[in-house]
């Protein structure tokens, strides 16, 4: 690939969320996954033609070893079908998850909060009467309590990175113990695992190892750690971030003309 890096106002903040997610999956080459859909898609096409060309994909709709010629626009998309190494249904999609054989699992979800626990489930008032219901769990609960680790890909907005989720579909480092309430750390629970790294529209954040809440650990060019704080609902420590690497001309050519020339997912 050509080091020739992109001048920033030549991407979007969403391009680059995806370009920096494909990296971090080099991380997996040779690991198994299983992809969840949107965005999660889009960054696993760019690291398997760039990064991580020999991991293996897993759609919970059934699809094992994905490997789709072009850009599946869902997970029920029978693009992802094509080229895989077998095509069952939704249980099977699930079932190497239970059996511990999945690395890690990559996720989008409508908010984080700064344990790691996602939330695609609704926003606002409560279950039964939201101010907003969103598409639910789908297999998001299986992937954030069985998956070895997980990716978790989100824009970075306050109202999105918050104190705690408005909902908990998908259990991160500490979660609300039923009936009490009470903060307890997953494997108390019994699940293993647990989200490695939040990509975001504006940096990468990771976990502390001792109390689990989030840190700014890289942030992206043309952000300062100073926008990332203004953009989150906790007081997040940025005093260890750095500055990523530059995005490449080629990474952003190949991620508009090679994965997404129709611009499906709204990235420009």
């Amino acid at each position: 690939m050509t080091q020739q890096y992109a001048k920033i106002g030549e991407y979007t903040p969403v391009e680059a969320m995806v370009v920096y997610a494909a990296r971090f999956l080099a991380n997996f080459d040779g690991k198994k996954g299983l992809i969840g859909t949107g965005l999660p898609l889009v960054a696993t096409q760019l690291a398997k033609m760039l990064y991580s060309p020999n991991m293996v994909v897993f759609v919970e709709t059934g699809q094992a070893d994905a490997n789709p010629e072009e850009l599946a626009i869902s997970i029920m998309d029978s693009r992802l079908t094509y080229g895989s190494s077998w095509q069952m249904g939704d249980p099977e999609g699930l079932y190497p998850l239970s059996r511990n054989e999945i690395d890690f699992g990559f996720i989008g979800g409508a908010q984080i909060d700064k344990y790691g626990n996602v939330n695609s489930t609704f926003i606002g008032g409560d279950y039964n009467k939201p101010l907003k219901r969103l598409a639910g769990t789908a297999g998001a609960v299986d992937i954030g309590v069985f998956a070895k680790t997980t990716v978790i890909l989100m824009a970075h907005q306050k109202r999105r990175v918050c104190e705690f989720v408005d909902y908990l579909t998908t259990p991160g480092w500490m979660v609300k113990k039923w009936p009490e309430g009470t903060l307890v750390r997953r494997e108390e629970l019994g699940m293993q695992g647990g989200p490695s790294c939040f990509i975001s529209s504006m940096g990468i954040c990771k976990f502390n190892d001792d109390d689990k809440i989030m840190y700014l650990d890289r942030y992206f060019p043309g952000i300062t750690p100073e926008d990332v704080k203004a953009n989150t609902g906790f007081d997040i420590d940025v005093s260890r971030a750095t500055e990523a690497d530059p995005i490449l001309v080629d990474e952003i050519r190949i991620l508009r003309e090679e994965i997404d020339p129709l611009n499906i997912y709204k990235m420009r």
